[in-house]
């Protein structure tokens, strides 16, 4: 089981030293640095790897995730499940629902959905012709707070830095 273990975590950390993705069998796929998925019913992706770019089109389901610096496109599907740490850039447009779970210095932008909803430490979301937009703020204990609302669709965090 120890072995699992540390060979899992190698495989990992070579990942990203190399700067792979990694992710499931068709329909997504991964070469070098850049991920993604078209068509089909789900869609996971694992991208790692610093400044990664990740898309997903035409699939009923996505979930997936980058590291710092790193690009998520989620488009014409219904449903958007993202998660990227630092200084990411996250689009989400033509979705019914889109859950976005950023690190610091994000930037969100949801157009044309149903539903948009952002937590995290820092940055901006633009809601465009979205029905509910509820961003968050995550806060050093935990918890999280309504984002600052700066008007015309922006949101910002950490709270009052519109």
């Amino acid at each position: 089981m120890r072995g699992a273990s540390l060979l899992g975590m190698l495989v990992f950390v070579t990942s990203i030293a190399l700067g792979a993705c990694g992710g499931p069998p068709p329909p997504g796929h991964c070469a070098g640095p850049t991920c993604g998925c078209q068509g089909g019913d789900n869609c996971v992706l694992d991208c790692p790897a610093a400044g990664c770019d990740a898309e997903c089109s035409s699939v009923s389901n996505c979930d997936a995730g980058c590291g710092d610096m790193c690009n998520l496109s989620c488009h014409d599907n219904s449903n958007c499940d993202l998660e990227c740490l630092d200084a990411c850039t996250v689009q989400c447009e033509s979705v019914s629902n889109c859950d976005v779970a950023c690190g610091a210095d994000c930037a969100v932008d949801c157009r044309n959905l149903s539903s948009c909803e952002v937590v995290m430490i820092s940055g901006e979301v633009v809601c465009e012709s979205v029905s509910s937009c509820d961003v968050r703020c995550a806060l050093p204990d935990g918890r999280t707070e309504p984002a600052s609302d700066c008007g015309d669709g922006r949101h910002s965090c950490p709270v009052g830095s519109c």
